[in-house]
């Protein structure tokens, strides 16, 4: 019996690493079969639960590590002050069903990775994988190579946007892996962060470029490596200089009411802050369908009356209207104490543990300043991306310093 639980564990740990790499691929057709990062991660966590529940009967006691840390009690404060926030009916309630998996996900990647080199497995799937999105978006439309905005590159993701969050916090990701690996996972580093950059760049997604930006001044401070860090952004904004579409795009940041869509978008989120005004300590309910209810008589008549995408294109104007100043604070405290977590435990750490651990924050600050501009939590790939990340930090802050997280350079001996 007890083998039986502790293989059962492992193909459970298996299939949540499979989630993982997907978030890299994107979704996978099999006929009339699909997998995704969403599908096998939720299928997962079922799969988890009735191992918890056989340890338990064998055992006589539930067996969890996650009590008394700030993390997951963070994440359980954020969760119940969101759920409280659709009582008494639970109605429009699908996008609550989403961050239910989303935290289930984080804390089976709290409780599955049991050190730092199982987490340090789940950092190289982060930063290596997505590349692939990169190649197989070009195959799938090599039209994307024109620079022309209206062939936004998104293949195989829903949207540009949700493609360009996952890039911006992926990058931090890869290069922290090219400067702590060496030799072939160097290489892989190099070419992965290469295609994602240019990936990144074709999304024309302006929140996902700002949330990049952020994390790349916070690194180039953190590792006190301006020179490298620094010529990926002034390469980038020399390319988005001398592509008339890529600056066009850039530059309706600065001037916002020459571009239609921001308009909309600026509407949509002075409405949804009114609504918190007016419903300031629960608000009205979590997820877009409240949002819409709530928004539908503003809009009777006009040519978004029946818009799939109302939401506020901020995830704390989003908050904000929908669970009120109690669940927006839970949610910056949540983002507060990951990110703290993060550089303490980057603090203790020398050479490669340290650079990755600070790429872990670098992500994590493109997560919270790319949110300025859309919502990690209504697409399934930066939904799991971002609870990835956190379940990260509290694998890394937990185990501390019994094993390394990647080997370092002053440590190789090169023949």
């Amino acid at each position: 019996m007890d083998r039986c639980i502790e293989w059962y564990g492992r193909g459970i740990f298996l299939s949540l690493f499979v989630a993982i790499a997907l978030l890299g691929i994107g979704r996978v057709e099999f006929d009339s079969i699909s997998v995704s990062a969403w599908s096998v991660s939720r299928t997962t966590f079922f799969s988890w639960l009735l191992w918890k529940l056989l340890i338990a009967i064998r055992y006589h006691r539930w067996q969890t590590n996650l009590v008394k840390h700030p993390i997951p009690l963070s994440l359980l404060l954020f969760f119940i002050v969101v759920a409280i926030t659709l009582l008494p009916d639970f109605h429009a309630a699908n996008d609550f069903r989403y961050l239910f998996f989303g935290c289930a996900h984080a804390v089976m990647v709290m409780d599955l990775c049991e050190n730092q080199k199982q987490g340090y497995w789940v950092v190289l799937l982060l930063g290596l994988m997505p590349g692939l999105l990169t190649l197989r978006g070009i195959l799938y439309d090599p039209s994307v190579l024109s620079f022309d905005y209206m062939r936004r590159f998104g293949f195989p993701l829903d949207h540009p946007n949700t493609t360009g969050y996952l890039f911006s916090m992926s990058i931090p990701l890869a290069l922290a892996l090219i400067l702590s690996e060496t030799r072939a996972l160097r290489a892989l580093a190099i070419l992965s962060c290469g295609a994602q950059l240019v990936g990144l760049v074709l999304t024309y997604s302006r929140g996902a470029w700002l949330g990049w930006a952020a994390s790349m001044v916070f690194l180039a401070i953190a590792w006190r490596r301006w020179r490298e860090v620094l010529s990926i952004l002034v390469a980038l904004v020399v390319v988005c200089a001398l592509a008339d579409p890529l600056r066009d795009r850039m530059l309706t940041l600065a001037r916002p009411q020459a571009d239609e869509a921001m308009n909309l978008r600026v509407r949509v989120m002075n409405d949804a802050f009114q609504l918190g005004k007016d419903n300031p300590v629960l608000g009205i309910g979590y997820g877009r369908g409240r949002l819409k209810e709530a928004l539908r008589h503003a809009y009777q008549g006009t040519a978004n009356e029946n818009s799939p995408i109302w939401h506020a294109h901020n995830v704390y104007v989003e908050l904000f209207a929908e669970t009120g100043v109690l669940g927006l604070g839970a949610f910056l405290g949540l983002l507060g104490v990951t990110g703290f977590v993060i550089l303490r435990r980057a603090h203790f750490q020398e050479n490669s543990n340290r650079i990755v651990l600070l790429g872990l924050g670098g992500a994590w600050i493109a997560a919270a300043v790319t949110g300025l501009g859309d919502i990690p939590f209504y697409h399934h790939e930066t939904r799991i991306f971002f609870f990835t990340i956190l379940g990260l930090a509290f694998v890394f802050d937990r185990t501390g310093n019994t094993i390394l997280l990647a080997p370092s350079q002053d440590d190789t001996q090169v023949p």
